[in-house]
């Protein structure tokens, strides 16, 4: 009995023992089934949810290029009713990727950094709709084409006002939408991943510059129309058929009224010696170096304020003479030229003139820089100048008479005004310090090149040096080009341009007085013209060659201010082509992009970018 009883005592304690392990082993794999089968649930759910969350964001992108379209075409109803869909589509993917379950398994290896960044990318494309397009929109139903046309000659300033802080909270909403979508991480996740992060990052980036500059021009609109006083502003009206580096020759004046949106042209004034006085020295002192490049054209007589090509120079100038003149004080300058004018007639119908030419986008440079000298052609100077400058003025005055009163396209306005200030043939300058400041960082305001960390901007400029009209016929193609082929590391820049005289010879014998200008006391053949090619270096850099038609020149340099100055006389024969270059080192080491500010000309200037061979280089 008693050998048996130790044996029972060990049977009876394995057998509960032993259920006992296969009972926890038997739950536990229950347990990771059921965990399996719950993770694979849940993945399946988070997958379901991402594939929603995809579509709606697939959804909205195609729907903002329509929202895009019918903002710009001012279909404020279609476009609020786009921006609710796309914001419905946007609110929809963030709430979908924003839960706890996705972000929880935003861990998991693999899968995970793919969730995470879908999520972020979805929350930052409702962002760029909360955020950027949301206070846009909540003026923009007020910004229709008929707050933006004047009635009985006077536009509605609230809602240019009402516009400034809600582009206020745009600019600064995209800064921050801007840093979040660059801080997506992407790395380990799918190409179409990081596709859509590239891609809305650059979308971001291309709504900056438009942005920033709203940003800086609107608040100055409603002051500049007379919302919190009265102002008075001087419209020059350049002549590019008789070019000056900043653009042509300033051959007319307009004197413009500006009152609560009311707007009042009160004159025009032809830039002649009845008008104007040329003064014995210059109104303002000259800038360092610029009396030995410029001598009596600069400072002296209203019609060659533009030689420079600084406008706020330009401005300041006329302020000072339009105080001698006239004896009071104006609030600011805007210079626009012929070329500029014939893109504003894009957005009106055609305006017809007491002579019976009729003004259009395609007849209005023609006429006036040159049918009016060729028709006016007596021989009689001041009769002929007082002919073309009734001309002149009749087409100023109707033009405007057509903007403040006729039917517009506000679509094709704003591309107007947007070109011609891109070409600098509109260029703004405001006597109030703030405003000029805000004008600069916005590009209106016609100064000197200036070059930064990563581009070279060098100034290639024109000026008419017979007293002709003859730049109407100028072709003018610039070439930039580049390499490093120093030992030091500083970039070599050659600047070409080439100049070709478009008029026939045989037409030559046709053309007015006005026309060919003093070709005679100029000592130049009859029909062709002589044109001064400068070019301003930037800062710090080195002029170490010149060249005419292939033949190097001496290299006489000049300055102004900080600028290295070069300029050639250069003649063009009628039907020719003449050739200048120009040879540049820069102020140092290090490759960098390279830009030219051109005087803008009749006829556009064709630029392009081509690589130098460092054998042709001077040594310098």
């Amino acid at each position: 009995m008693s050998d048996h009883t130790p044996s029972r005592r060990r049977k009876t304690f394995r057998g509960p023992r032993k259920r006992f392990y296969t009972r926890w082993w038997f739950w536990l794999i229950v347990g990771v089934i059921l965990v399996l089968a719950a993770l694979a649930a849940y993945a399946a759910w988070v997958g379901t949810r991402a594939l929603e969350a995809k579509d709606e964001l697939e959804s909205a992108q195609s729907e903002i290029t329509e929202l895009k379209a019918q903002a710009l075409a001012f279909d404020m109803d279609g476009a609020m009713k786009t921006y609710d869909s796309v914001a419905g589509h946007t609110a929809k993917a963030a709430e979908l990727a924003n839960d706890p379950f996705w972000k929880a398994i935003e861990w998991v290896p693999v899968a995970g950094p793919n969730l995470r960044a879908v999520r972020e990318l979805a929350e930052v494309t409702d962002s760029v709709i909360t955020e950027v397009v949301d206070p846009l929109m909540s003026v923009a139903g007020q910004l229709d084409p008929a707050s933006l046309t004047p009635k009985d000659g006077a536009l509605d300033l609230a809602p240019l006002i009402a516009a400034v802080p809600a582009i206020a909270e745009a600019n600064e909403g995209l800064a921050s939408v801007s840093a979040a979508a660059a801080a997506i991480e992407t790395e380990g996740t799918v190409d179409q991943i990081a596709a859509a992060q590239t891609q809305i990052t650059g979308l971001l980036a291309q709504l900056e510059e438009p942005l920033a500059l709203l940003n800086q021009v609107v608040p100055l609109l409603a002051p500049a129309l007379g919302s919190e006083a009265p102002r008075t502003y001087v419209i020059m009206f350049q002549n590019p058929a008789e070019a000056r580096a900043l653009g042509g020759t300033a051959l007319s004046f307009a004197v413009m009224k500006m009152d609560q949106g009311r707007i009042e042209l009160q004159e025009t004034i032809p830039a002649g010696l009845q008008n104007f006085t040329a003064w014995g020295e210059s109104v303002v002192a000259p800038p360092d170096g610029v009396e030995e490049l410029y001598g009596s054209d600069y400072g002296i007589f209203i019609a060659n304020v533009t030689v420079r090509p600084s406008f706020p120079d330009t401005a300041r100038i006329t302020q000072e003479m339009w105080l001698r003149e006239f004896g009071y004080n104006v609030d600011g300058i805007v210079s626009i030229d012929p070329v500029a004018l014939s893109y504003v007639l894009r957005a009106t119908d055609p305006i017809t003139l007491s002579t019976g030419d009729v003004l259009g986008p395609d007849t209005l440079v023609p006429l006036l820089l040159n049918t009016v000298y060729q028709r006016y052609n007596s021989g009689k100077v001041l009769k002929d100048n007082a002919a073309q400058d009734l001309v002149y003025g009749e087409a100023v005055a109707a033009t405007f008479s057509r903007l403040t009163s006729g039917p517009l396209d506000p679509q094709a306005l704003i591309a107007a005004i947007m070109q011609g200030t891109s070409e600098r043939r509109i260029l703004i300058y405001s006597a109030r310090e703030n405003e000029t400041a805000q004008l600069a960082a916005a590009g209106l305001t016609g100064e000197l090149p200036v070059s930064d960390a990563t581009t070279d901007r060098i100034g290639v400029y024109f000026q008419d040096n017979v007293g002709a009209k003859m730049n109407f016929y100028l072709q003018q193609k610039v070439h930039l080009q580049q390499a490093t082929c120093r030992p030091d590391g500083r970039p070599n820049y050659r600047v070409t341009v080439e100049l070709t005289n478009a008029i026939d010879p045989a037409a030559v014998s046709t053309l007015s007085p006005s026309i060919l200008g003093q070709y005679k006391v100029q000592k130049v053949k009859k029909g062709d013209q002589r044109m001064v090619v400068m070019i301003y270096a930037p800062p710090g850099s080195e002029v170490i060659g010149a060249g005419l038609n292939g033949k190097p020149q001496g290299v006489e340099v000049k300055h102004d201010g900080a600028y290295p100055v070069r300029y050639m006389k250069v003649t063009i024969p009628a039907g020719g082509t003449s050739t200048v270059s120009y040879d540049v080192v820069a102020a140092a080491p290090g490759a960098k992009a390279l830009e030219a500010a051109i005087t803008p000309m009749v006829n556009p200037t064709v630029v392009d970018s081509l690589p130098l061979d460092c054998a042709t280089v001077p040594v310098g």
